[in-house]
């Protein structure tokens, strides 16, 4: 514990920040985590729903009733369009909403990727002005000097690593929210939900 104490007070002022975003970077993948795998499930529950209920005038009603989130929203827009293009608004506004909800948080990753490794290359060129600035003019204290830059270094790693842990969060999370918006796009493209065949709708109680 000491020697860790020893390195961080090494780092400088810098190793603050650097914690900060290491602890909002692990914050926000386990929030990520939990956001996708519940967005799995709804995803799940809304195409079963709609793979096995045949009937249109009631499926309000039973999106409410089998499914979370993402069932209630699309309830809420099949309840308040009056009409096919109606609908298509409502599934447009549905659709930035949720993308909106998959992307949240990476922009602050994205802004850890980039400033993590700067703020550790600070912390070590003010650890080497120090140590330089420690031996002056004394010419037979190399050991100083490299003790100095050797700790002056531990900034750069530190943000090298916080930036390391970001970018895999950061990329993975990418991936995962594409994957899952081409999903919910298929879903909410079927022929059931999109076809402009479907004359029952326009009739449906709620216009």
């Amino acid at each position: 514990m000491s020697s860790i104490t020893h390195l961080f007070a090494a780092g400088g002022f810098v190793m603050y920040p650097l914690v900060i975003f290491l602890v909002v970077t692990l914050m926000i993948g386990i929030e990520r985590f939990l956001l996708y795998r519940k967005f799995r499930k709804d995803i799940r529950q809304f195409t079963a729903v709609l793979n096995n209920h045949p009937g249109w005038i009631m499926l309000p009603t039973v999106l409410e009733r089998d499914t979370q989130n993402l069932g209630t929203l699309f309830a809420k827009a099949l309840r308040s369009a009056k009409n096919y293009n109606g609908l298509e608004n409502r599934l447009q506004d549905l659709v930035g909403y949720t993308d909106e909800r998959l992307k949240r948080g990476l922009g602050w990753l994205s802004m850890i990727v980039t400033m993590a490794p700067l703020l550790g290359l600070l912390g070590t060129v003010l650890g080497m002005i120090r140590a330089f600035a420690v031996v002056g003019g004394d010419i037979g204290a190399p050991t100083i000097i490299t003790g100095g830059v050797s700790e002056a270094l531990v900034a750069t790693a530190t943000g090298l690593t916080v930036a390391i842990i970001a970018l895999a969060f950061h990329s993975n999370m990418n991936v995962v929210a594409s994957s899952m918006r081409t999903t919910r796009n298929m879903t909410y493209e079927t022929p059931y939900i999109r076809s402009e065949k479907r004359t029952d709708y326009y009739d449906h109680p709620y216009d």
